[in-house]
């Protein structure tokens, strides 16, 4: 930017002082010579990163040119050398003053004055320069902090954007999380008793031409299951609205026991429950409390409809900052390492476990030996003991 500024500016010096040759030179095609080559000097000065070679050259053919216009104004077209600082101000007059006084010894008077006039000159030209280099530095300036600002708008409307969509997506996530938790916990509060409903209608129907009043036992049991159901649909969404975020082990201990005896009830199923390795005074998230109900609901309708089993155990412990619930039984399941992949992702309830577990930094696994067992793994977090 400052080459370019200071090559327009010694162009139009150039310029003024081949006018000046013109009227006062005796030789004015030497001068329009030199200022051919000037101007060559000062566009390779323009382009080229010279300190001295180049400057030194023009300022040589500057005086020459000077010395042939044979006028004291021309020597303003040293001006244009910037050999060293400050040279722009001193050569002018300094030039001068050794010519005039070489070539007029007896004015010495009216050469001082002359290069008094031309130092005045030069000052005003280099001042000059300066508040046109200040403009458009200044010009510059503004123009790079306009640019600046105008990328950092940009930046910050795409950051709202990233910002809006990612609050976008959070909140849509919340809501398909939401949805998940209600699916599920519907299913697993509501598909032991209507599995245990149907059982009891099946079995009504059997004994309807046998014992009427056993079937009408049975029918009323049923409808009982399925007044269940509704009550636990109601339950799972309440649970959404929990002030509550901790509740304690024991809490969820009488419940898993509640499961058990409602499963269990007019049927020959047993179902033993063992929670002596865990503190009833543990405190776990509300969430964990619902979905290992649900899971133990899951896991025992699965064994009745999928094994044909009739005896479970069930065990809630705690260590190592995991609590752990393990369902086991003596069902007959097609369950096997080589078709679980396939069986987990085309079913739906045992899919749900996983992926809440696997969600909350815990694990569901599953195997078949001798019976179908269960192991649930859930994160304990000690450091929100307290609500």
């Amino acid at each position: 930017m400052k080459k370019r500024e200071n090559y327009i500016q010694d162009s139009f010096v150039l310029m003024i002082v081949l006018l000046i040759s013109f009227f006062t030179s005796a030789v004015p095609f030497v001068c329009l010579f030199l200022y051919g080559i000037l101007m060559i000097t000062m566009n390779i000065r323009s382009l080229s990163d010279s300190e001295r070679i180049i400057p030194a050259i023009q300022t040589l053919l500057s005086l020459i040119m000077a010395l042939a216009a044979a006028s004291p104004a021309a020597f303003i077209l040293l001006c244009s050398c910037r050999l060293f600082k400050y040279s722009q101000v001193v050569l002018p007059p300094l030039f001068y003053l050794i010519y005039a006084l070489a070539a007029f010894p007896y004015a010495a008077a009216e050469v001082v004055l002359v290069s008094m006039l031309l130092f005045s000159a030069a000052i005003v030209i280099f001042a000059a320069e300066k508040l046109i280099l200040s403009y458009f530095s200044a010009l510059a300036r503004i123009s790079h902090i306009v640019s600046v600002m105008a990328v950092r708008e940009m930046v910050h409307k795409n950051l709202n954007k990233e910002l809006i969509a990612k609050n976008y997506l959070a909140d849509k996530n919340a809501r398909l999380e939401e949805r998940e938790n209600i699916s599920r916990n519907i299913h697993n509060s509501v598909g032991h008793t209507i599995t245990a409903a149907i059982m009891t209608l099946d079995a009504a129907d059997m004994l309807f031409d046998k014992d009427p009043g056993l079937a009408r036992e049975k029918m009323n049991t049923a409808n009982e299951r399925i007044r269940e159901s509704l009550l636990s649909i109601r339950h799972a969404v309440r649970v959404l609205d929990s002030e509550s975020r901790y509740v304690y082990v024991a809490d969820l201990i009488k419940e898993l026991d509640a499961v058990a005896d409602s499963f269990s009830m007019d049927t020959t199923i047993v179902i033993r429950t063992d929670c002596s390795d865990i503190s009833p005074d543990l405190r776990i998230p509300h969430e964990h409390n619902e979905f290992l109900c649900g899971a133990m609901q899951e896991l025992l309708s699965n064994g009745v409809r999928h094994g044909g089993a009739d005896r479970f155990t069930v065990s809630l412990s705690a260590y190592h900052g995991m609590i752990c619930l393990k369902v086991t039984d003596n069902g007959k399941s097609d369950f096997s390492e080589d078709n679980s992949t396939f069986l987990i992702n085309n079913g739906f309830g045992l899919k749900k476990l996983i992926s809440y577990a696997e969600k909350c930094a815990g694990s569901a696994k599953f195997t078949n030996d001798h019976g179908f067992r269960a192991v649930i793994k859930l994160p304990v977090y000690k450091e929100e003991k307290h609500e």
